[in-house]
């Protein structure tokens, strides 16, 4: 079984152009702005991200009660449906490159094993990123500086 994946660098950069962004946004900004990394906007605040020519391109992108964006989700990996160890090995080998590379540019990661594998970065403006190796994809979830503060004053 052949699976797509974005790579590392392509994830990291996807990240550091979210960090560049400027904080607030509404999700129709977000919208806007995703089309500079060639993601289209859908309907109900989603975005497609035809670029990577993943099996799941939806971007969702979550708004807080404000209308401020608060977070927005996408994959890394095309979602393996027939798991086996060839699944597993391709899932590890992608999420250990993304973890890689995002130590390499934002330094060291949280670690977690609650739930899945997941590696969390606080960055300096206050913007969470949390890449998450799940049971069958690897994804990349980017908190605005709004909703991490929210998350922080929650103890998550």
């Amino acid at each position: 079984m052949t699976w797509k994946a974005m790579s590392a660098q392509r994830a990291a950069d996807i990240v550091d152009f979210w960090l560049a962004a400027g904080w607030p946004q509404t999700p129709a900004q977000v919208q806007q702005l995703g089309e500079g990394i060639g993601w289209t906007p859908d309907d109900d605040e989603m975005m497609e991200n035809g670029a990577d020519g993943l099996s799941e391109p939806a971007v969702a992108i979550v708004s807080m009660p404000t209308g401020e964006t608060a977070s927005l989700n996408f994959w890394v990996t095309d979602i393996v449906r027939d798991l086996g160890d060839e699944g597993e090995e391709f899932l590890d080998d992608q999420y250990a490159l993304v973890v890689r590379e995002g130590v390499r540019r934002w330094g060291e990661a949280v670690l977690s094993d609650s739930g899945g594998r997941s590696a969390q970065w606080d960055h300096a403006d206050g913007a969470r990123t949390v890449v998450a190796r799940g049971k069958r994809s690897v994804t990349v979830d980017f908190t605005t500086p709004q909703y991490a503060q929210v998350l922080r004053e929650l103890g998550e």
